[in-house]
């Protein structure tokens, strides 16, 4: 294990005693295995509101912690935030709200369709890989469709064409979703399964948001064993 940001959700978890990972260390990690995510600064303080000169507007605030796995269900997450002024009256309510805990601030990602992707350790099958759509609906529909790790291009390929909504990545009225950029991102989850199986429980990558580039992880989760 060579890989910086695993090192650091490791040492992390040693030191507090806690299995679920801050989705500030889990993002850095999936960047270094080379999945795209949001350009986002991390706060602590109100003076590392001056770092967010190198975003764009409109981005998002979240608290990051292992104490809130749910972060929408705590009112952890505010969206569409359009300016410095904005960003700072949201900042300060979010350090009252939530006294000690880091915060993220990430540009807003936009694009067509939302996937969702993750990794899940089963007693009896071991690391396996899930696929569905994604977003607010996931939980409503459950259209996924689960492999065992690792899995080939052409295993994700054929678990696309398992989904009802398969026809979200093959143009359906004009939508513009590639396709290629999601099944890359799946083939890099699985190799994160297939190396870290011994640490992690579960990662959650949802939503996935599809343009016609690239897939970007906007909001992530991990537990580990």
């Amino acid at each position: 294990m060579d890989k910086k940001y695993f090192q650091e959700i490791l040492s992390y978890s040693f030191k507090t005693k806690n299995k679920v990972i801050p989705e500030h260390l889990v993002k850095p990690f999936l960047r270094e295995e080379g999945i795209n995510v949001p350009r986002y600064v991390l706060v602590e303080k109100l003076s590392d509101l001056e770092k967010v000169s190198r975003l764009h507007f409109p981005v998002a605030l979240k608290v990051s912690s292992s104490k809130f796995i749910h972060k929408t269900d705590v009112g952890g997450v505010i969206l569409n935030i359009k300016n410095k002024a904005e960003l700072r009256r949201s900042v300060v309510a979010f350090k009252l709200k939530f006294k000690g805990e880091k915060l993220l601030i990430e540009e807003m990602v936009k694009g067509n369709v939302e996937m969702i992707s993750g990794l899940i350790y089963d007693s009896n099958f071991g690391m396996c890989i899930m696929i569905g759509v994604g977003g607010i609906y996931t939980e409503i529909y459950k259209d996924t469709s689960t492999r065992v790790v690792p899995v080939s291009k052409e295993d994700v390929l054929q678990m696309i064409s398992e989904l009802k909504g398969k026809d979200l990545l093959e143009g359906f009225r004009g939508i513009k979703a590639n396709k290629d950029a999601f099944v890359d991102l799946v083939l890099k989850l699985s190799d994160i399964g297939r190396r870290y199986k011994s640490y992690i429980l579960g990662l959650d990558a949802n939503p996935i948001i599809l343009d016609k580039n690239k897939a970007t992880v906007v909001d992530a989760k991990m537990i580990l064993k």
